[in-house]
């Protein structure tokens, strides 16, 4: 009798521990969601967009659709010893202090060794000088990036560091003298503002809402912030989304397409040139060289597109491997993203008044995983909480955006993840005395908060900030019009067709579910294999021939009942009249999520379906939502690597 009740004790002991294993692996793998911030909504009913023209469903972030996929992502911690050399303006200087502790005081000397870029040459290239310049204390520096070392009374080396300083640029000095009054007087401007863009890779408005509450409370709390709700990409990834935002075009109307590849990008109009023309000073800053927007299998810029350039400081330390910890997010005991938010602000604070444009895009902590947003919040906060407090946001416009939501992972593949991949968050901030003085203006920004907005809206906002005279706000664009600044009136019959986005991006239409099993939905997705069998048609030795897998989701969008009913109207305001007749024929699309085999690739493509002709059409290009990873090893054809799957021994 002892013994079972012994047994009975020690099963429960056992199970009692198991349990408590599990929960507390659960805790800590998986970082309990925060709650939403107190100033936003709980009611996640109707719509973020409500107009005629279109109509974007409003979704909780929490929906029980995905629940299971997200968490809060925490702080990254990074490792290594803190840093005993920092810039301070135009010194670099020694940190005593820290020498003390974590090197026993242990230092002889230090040594610089200046770096940069060709000049007008390759993007991808550094040079070292070969000359180092020893200091033993704080000394001016004379160079703008560098590499540090500092060595041991023994003359062994104990540190190694980099760093990038914003050093005085003569002819800057003269372009703004020469320019900025005479453009201020040509142009008849009442203000000047500031712009800094800052841009991060892959985060969607609703992960925003559940990664980044800090951020978005000083937005709404502190900064008067305007949310874009209707904020809509026109492209599939970062570079095809940056560049209407910032030419104003789509790619190939630059032009540009993939056999351009080793044409740099100097000779494009980009906004930042029209500022800096007209003496604004002017930097841009990325982290992830490799990945960078206008590098990632192009050819960068040959000649520097800014006044200040980060990629040369980039490009040193991502070659010293050794100091890459926590998944390549810290360099040494820096987060990447502060080194560059750092560089951005010591820019800034620079400037002492003069006029600056500062565009920055930071992609590596936010681009592979949608819970590890969550580390940003902290450094976007602090960022831009400094700049607050020390007054240089009170003459500055602050756009702080995402190009898209996150592409890939389990998240993506449900209906609220392709939503979210369309809506990035876009934040516009002016400073309170623009506020209180153009009303009008603002009224009209805040109106088109809940309207159908795009990249191409972005840089007409852009062109008006530069030309800000009487005449802004006061010119009547056309509903047919691709840009809309917001300053003016972006009409509420706006669809996604007039917006220049593609159906396969747009997020307005009415969707509904249809079964994978449903003869159309089978159809549409056999002719989708079709179509990608067409691609890799004259490759076969080389890519299988690809066969229908599954078909994981798809959704019908419906078209406006009104629409295919319409008739006729009479009047315009008065006694206005519509009139309906029989229902048209349709041209419905179907978003069709599908795998083929083999490989197991996984597409999702817009597939429009013509009733009246029963023909389907392709309609944008057909997106991989799962990586192919070494499946393409035996093309290097970008065009193809997405669709082939290579013949064994291929």
């Amino acid at each position: 009798m002892a013994t079972r009740s012994r047994q009975r004790f020690f099963c429960i002991l056992v199970s009692a521990t198991v349990a408590f294993f599990l929960v507390t692996l659960k805790v800590t793998s998986r970082p309990a969601v925060r709650q939403l911030p107190a100033n936003s909504t709980s009611n996640y009913s109707g719509f973020l967009v409500d107009t005629v023209g279109c109509k974007i469903p409003n979704i909780n972030p929490y929906d029980e659709l995905i629940k299971r996929f997200v968490w809060h992502g925490t702080r990254v911690h990074c490792k290594g010893k803190p840093a005993i050399t920092y810039e301070d303006g135009l010194w670099i200087r020694i940190n005593r202090t820290r020498v003390k502790k974590y090197y026993r005081n242990d230092l002889k000397y230090c040594a610089y060794e200046p770096l940069q870029r060709p000049v007008n040459g390759s993007d991808d290239r550094i040079d070292y000088t070969n000359k180092k310049i020893l200091f033993y204390n704080d000394t001016i520096v004379k160079a703008e990036f560098m590499r540090v070392y500092c060595y041991s009374r023994s003359e062994g080396v104990i540190y190694v560091n980099f760093h990038a300083f914003i050093l005085p640029k003569p002819e800057i000095e003269r372009r703004y003298r020469r320019n900025f009054k005479r453009y201020n007087k040509t142009f008849d401007l009442k203000a000047n503002l500031n712009v800094l863009m800052f841009g991060v890779d892959s985060v969607s408005r609703l992960n925003m809402i559940r990664q980044m509450p800090r951020t978005r409370e000083l937005l709404f709390s502190e900064l008067g912030a305007v949310e874009m709700l209707g904020y809509n990409k026109v492209a599939d990834n970062t570079y095809v989304n940056i560049v209407p935002m910032t030419v104003g075009k789509f790619v190939e109307e630059l032009p540009w397409n993939e056999t351009m590849a080793d044409v740099p990008f100097d000779e494009y109009g980009f906004v930042w040139k029209n500022f800096s023309k007209y003496g604004y000073r002017t930097l841009y800053a990325e982290d992830a060289p490799k990945i960078a927007i206008f590098n990632y299998l192009k050819a960068g810029f040959h000649v520097p597109p800014a006044d200040y350039y980060l990629r040369p400081f980039s490009l040193a330390i991502e070659k010293h491997k050794t100091l890459w910890n926590q998944n390549n997010n810290c360099f040494s005991n820096s987060l990447e993203t502060n080194l560059v938010l750092d560089y951005v602000h010591r820019f800034i604070k620079s400037s002492q008044g003069k006029p600056f444009f500062a565009f920055t895009f930071i992609t590596r902590l936010t681009h592979d995983d949608v819970n590890r947003v969550g580390a940003a919040d902290v450094p976007h906060h602090d960022f831009l909480s400094k700049l607050k407090e020390e007054g240089h946001l009170e003459n500055t416009v602050l756009i702080y955006y995402s190009d898209h939501g996150i592409r890939f992972g389990d998240v993506r593949g449900t209906y609220i993840g392709k939503l979210e991949e369309r809506l990035p968050f876009m934040f516009i901030a002016f400073p309170k005395w623009f506020r209180e003085k153009y009303p009008k203006l603002m009224d009209r920004l805040t109106t088109n908060s809940k309207r159908l907005t795009t990249p191409f809206d972005i840089y007409e906002t852009l062109v008006d900030i530069l030309h800000f005279n009487r005449s802004v706000g006061k010119s009547d664009k056309q509903l047919t019009d691709r840009g809309i600044s917001l300053f003016n009136n972006i009409s509420p019959a706006r669809t996604c067709e007039l917006a220049s986005i593609l159906t396969h991006w747009c997020t307005c239409q009415l969707q509904e579910r249809v079964n994978g099993t449903d003869p159309i939905i089978v159809k549409a997705a056999t002719f989708v294999v079709k179509v990608l069998n067409s691609k890799t048609a004259n490759h076969r030795t080389l890519c299988s021939k690809l066969k229908l897998g599954e078909i994981w989701e798809a959704w019908r969008m419906v078209p406006n009942e009104e629409v295919l009913r319409f008739r006729k109207s009479l009047n315009d305001v008065i006694n206005r009249q519509v009139f309906y007749g029989e229902r048209a024929k349709a041209i419905v699309d179907y978003q069709i999520t599908l795998t083929t085999v083999p490989g197991q690739g996984l597409f999702e493509v817009t597939v429009r379906h013509v009733e009246l002709e029963n023909q389907f059409t392709v309609m944008g290009e057909v997106s991989r939502i799962n990586l192919y990873g070494q499946q393409s090893a035996c093309t290097k054809d970008i065009h193809l690597k997405k669709y082939c799957h290579c013949v064994a021994g291929g």
